[in-house]
């Protein structure tokens, strides 16, 4: 999955995790942290698997758990026309 209008997409943190605009459309998404640390890997260029890497690093969570949780971010991103295959 790569993200859509990549250049368009800004994220700015808040102290509960962060907001993800889209500056083209003026969508936005509040992001918890676990969601916010995803959206970055993906905004840094990487993949899921980066994305999974990171939720290793900064949470005390497994990568199973942790693949689950970017799956569902993918797919919450996917519907809302963020990301595509």
């Amino acid at each position: 999955m790569k993200l859509v209008h990549r250049e368009y997409l800004k994220i700015a943190e808040t102290e509960y995790g962060a907001v993800l605009l889209d500056m083209k459309s003026g969508a936005y998404w509040e992001l918890n942290p676990t969601s916010a640390t995803i959206v970055r890997a993906l905004l840094d260029g990487g993949r899921a698997e980066d994305a999974t890497r990171r939720l290793t690093e900064e949470f005390d969570v497994d990568a199973e758990r942790a693949a689950a949780d970017v799956d569902g971010v993918l797919a919450a991103m996917a519907a809302a026309g963020v990301v595509a295959a």
